[in-house]
């Protein structure tokens, strides 16, 4: 794991847990501060954040805030607070780990977290109309799929049969994406 994780907790037993993530190779930052934590993952962005969820600052607006940034989320929160780790899940956190936090289990959660990160920040990367920042354009799977057909038709002369057998379709279902796609071969 070399993901980059920011802790936010001011409980020293989660901090002293959280040791485990650095034993396995994490880039371990500790905020002690609500506050100072969302403003560390706005300005850092972290592959993964451990919110403590009985910290002082609202958990609510504390999850909006993290998954703007793209950060995995997993939540930490103690079995009379579950109500609100809960609420938390349904806003956006990924994880909910209850105390008293098993090493294994935060390790396993990070990483499942971590990976949600990653898509999440992928889709960020490209706005509504589908163009990324630096202007690629995402393809639809629609427009790979017409060019594809088209290009094995190609290859295979216009054979409908063979080129049926190659994309691993049944001749009918092409026959239908070329009226579909209103393919010219």
């Amino acid at each position: 794991m070399a993901d980059r994780v920011l802790l936010v907790t001011s409980d020293e037993a989660l901090a002293r847990v959280a040791d485990v993530l650095l034993a396995v190779g994490a880039e371990l930052t500790h905020e002690r501060d609500g506050g100072i934590g969302l403003a560390t993952a706005e300005r850092a962005h972290p592959d993964v954040v451990v919110w403590d969820g009985e910290l002082p600052a609202a958990a609510e607006s504390a999850v909006a805030r993290l998954r703007a940034t793209g950060a995995g989320i997993v939540v930490v929160t103690g079995a009379a607070a579950l109500a609100a780790g809960v609420r938390a899940l349904r806003e956006g956190a990924e994880q909910l780990v209850v105390r008293p936090v098993d090493p294994d289990h935060l390790t396993a959660a990070v990483a499942r977290a971590a990976e949600a990160g990653r898509w999440r920040r992928a889709a960020l990367r490209y706005t509504s109309a589908g163009t990324a920042s630096d202007g690629h354009r995402a393809r639809t799977l629609a427009e790979v799929e017409r060019d594809q057909i088209e290009r094995t038709l190609r290859h295979h002369a216009g054979n409908r049969t063979r080129a049926a057998r190659e994309l691993g379709i049944s001749r009918a279902t092409l026959i239908n994406k070329i009226k579909s796609y209103a393919l010219d071969l």
